[in-house]
């Protein structure tokens, strides 16, 4: 009996089946993959709550936070100078012994603003901690961050970001309106800005007018690090506020209400 091999048309009806398959799967086995790392970051972010906690409590219930900021004297200070905007991170470290906690599998590590300190004690950084509450003495009307002056604000600790995904791996803030290039980001309100945490993979690019948003996660949403030592995964359309806007979500500057 003489075998039927396979027509020109039909070899090209499965190829054709094959390619509509895989553009089907690929997107959603790129989105696993990502949830998966975005689950990794969360776990990293809630061994970075423990720490928290636990340095807090050696500390008087005091945050941490960069004491010598005020009147730049960070400038001046030996351990700014061996690890600049990423100082959090080494100053946590012995709370952890583990460097790669500071790392989200989704975030980029190049220099400058991923990864700092010497060579000898260099760390990949793909979150930040929040700069109201670093330079907490230095900011009008906050004050010395322990929980019980935190606890005085409207926000409540459960509110309050204290780490989260950020593009720059030393500090978060909510005027990412006014930062950079000053640009805004397309499907935002003019004054928003929180971009480092939505943008968290960069914002400082430029897109005809705007800023170029690069998302870490899903639909812009970061993980993130409470005040009072919990972490959670917040969505991207839940991300709200700027230094120009009466509340926030999360909670950047602790003297403002939550947004409803």
């Amino acid at each position: 009996m003489q075998k039927r091999a396979f027509t020109l048309i039909e070899l090209l009806v499965v190829i054709a089946i094959i390619a509509i398959l895989a553009a089907i799967l690929f997107p959603v086995f790129a989105q696993a993959r990502e949830k998966a790392r975005q689950t990794q970051c969360l776990s990293n972010c809630r061994q970075l709550a423990i720490a928290t906690q636990a340095y807090a409590q050696d500390y008087d219930e005091t945050f941490l936070t960069l004491w010598f900021y005020v009147n730049e004297d960070r400038q001046r200070n030996p351990l700014y100078q061996r690890y600049s905007y990423f100082l959090w991170a080494p100053l946590l470290f012995p709370y952890i012994k583990n460097k790669d906690v500071f790392r989200c599998p989704s975030g980029p590590t190049y220099p400058p603003s991923f990864q700092g300190g010497p060579p000898e004690d260099n760390y990949i950084v793909n979150l930040g901690y929040n700069e109201y509450i670093f330079r907490g003495v230095e900011i009008q009307g906050l004050g010395n961050p322990t929980f019980a002056r935190l606890s005085s604000f409207q926000a409540e600790l459960t509110q309050i970001a204290l780490i989260a995904d950020s593009a720059l791996g030393g500090w978060f803030h909510d005027w990412g309106n006014r930062d950079g290039p000053q640009l805004p980001i397309p499907g935002e309100h003019p004054q928003w800005g929180m971009h480092r945490l939505k943008c968290a993979n960069g914002y400082w690019g430029r897109r005809g007018a705007f800023g170029e948003c690069t998302h870490r996660h899903l639909d812009g949403g970061a993980n993130i690090v409470y005040c009072d030592g919990h972490a959670q995964f917040m969505p991207g359309k839940r991300i709200r506020g700027g230094t120009d806007m009466p509340c926030e979500s999360p909670v950047v500057d602790p003297r403002k209400p939550m947004c409803p």
